[in-house]
This record gives structure tokens, C-alpha cells and sequence, in this order.
């Protein structure tokens, strides 16, 4: 078992993931510091990638000067969005291993959950050699990546816990890392706001 045969894996058959990984022994800590290299690698290709996209517009490049939202493609504040876009997805999919008979430890969710997410990273890769020939392509890819990683996930899950839908899981999967993202996004956002921009108004 390499990367290469991993990462096809996931990308191609992802229900067989949870089986090619299963020799694969990982504790705790390996998680917490594969999901904080993930987090640390996207959150730069993703706060270059906006950077590029939004300065390549007139108006978008307005709202960079708004110092009430610049700070959102700060590389800190990326790297926060996608550690908190980690957990939610984590948090939520053990919210649901409650309604399941099957035990399935942290450790083996972590490892096949991280693996995805290096899958998308490799999308990411894709998106931005696609920005050289078109910004059509490169918006093509990113729904594609969104839509690969819901379908994925929710495969990975159903396999897991032995969920018997594969859509109605990735419905309900959808509403509860939605409203947990944004409730966790909306905490992040007024904390900076409160300690960057509300300290500035004050001098």
C-alpha cells in the first residue's frame, strides 16, 4: 500500500477506502497532527488562490480594502477556516455515529476523513494550474471538488457506520456541517473583529 494507490482509491472507489486503510494503524496525535498540516497547506494555496482571484476584479478588489474583511484572507485566518472546517466535519459525522450500532474509533474516522481531504488538496493543485488557461475552468474544478467530497464522504460514512443511504446521508451531512461551519465561522469572525478591528477604532 502506497500514497499513489491510496489516493486512487479515494479518488476512484472511495467505499473501499475504509478497507485499503484499515492496515493502516494511527493514534490520536497522528490525527491531530495530519489535520493541522492539511489545515496549514490549504489555508496558503487557498488564501493565494482568492488573493489572485479577487484582485484579478475591480470591485472585488474594493472589498480587500474594506479593513472589516481583509483579514479574512490573512494566511492565519484561512489556516483557522480550515481547521474549523475540519472539525465541523469531524464533530458532525460523530454526532451521527450515535444513531449507528457500529463502533468505529477516532482514530480510524480521522484517518479516512484526512485522506479525502489530501484528495482535495490535490483538486486544489488542479484548480491552480487551471487559472493559467481559464477562470471558467478553474470554477468548474472547484464545484467539481465540492461536489467529489460530499459524494466521497458521505460513501466513507455509510461504509463506516453501516448506513444504508448513501444520499440521505450526504443530505443530512450537508445541513449539519452548513449550520455548524457557520456557527463556528460566525464565533471566529466577531472574536478577530473584536480583538483586531475593534482595538484599532479605539487609538
Amino acid at each position: 500500500m502506497n500514497l499513489k494507490q491510496i489516493l486512487l482509491v479515494s479518488l476512484k472507489k472511495p467505499a473501499n477506502l475504509p478497507e485499503t486503510l484499515s492496515p493502516l494503524k494511527l493514534k490520536l496525535i497522528n490525527i491531530v497532527e495530519g489535520a493541522l498540516f492539511i489545515a496549514a497547506t490549504t489555508s496558503l494555496l487557498n488564501s493565494s488562490l482568492d488573493k489572485l482571484i479577487f484582485r484579478s476584479s475591480e470591485n472585488a478588489s474594493k472589498l480587500l480594502e474594506n479593513s472589516s474583511l481583509s483579514f479574512i484572507f490573512n494566511p492565519l485566518s484561512m489556516f483557522a477556516f480550515e481547521l474549523i472546517f475540519i472539525i465541523a466535519v469531524m464533530g458532525s459525522i460523530l454526532f451521527f455515529s450515535n444513531f449507528s450500532d457500529q463502533k468505529v474509533s477516532i482514530e480510524e474516522l480521522g484517518k479516512n476523513v484526512l485522506c479525502l481531504f489530501l484528495v482535495t488538496f490535490v483538486f486544489k493543485l488542479a484548480q491552480v494550474l487551471s487559472l493559467v488557461l481559464s477562470f471558467d475552468l478553474y470554477y468548474i474544478l472547484r464545484f467539481f471538488e465540492l461536489l467529489w467530497f460530499i459524494w466521497a464522504l458521505s460513501y466513507v460514512v455509510s461504509i463506516l457506520y453501516k448506513f444504508k443511504s448513501v444520499l440521505l446521508t450526504a443530505f443530512l451531512g450537508v445541513i449539519t456541517v452548513s449550520i455548524t461551519m457557520g456557527s463556528l465561522f460566525m464565533i471566529f469572525v466577531s472574536l478577530m473583529q473584536y480583538f483586531l478591528i475593534g482595538n484599532e477604532s479605539n487609538v
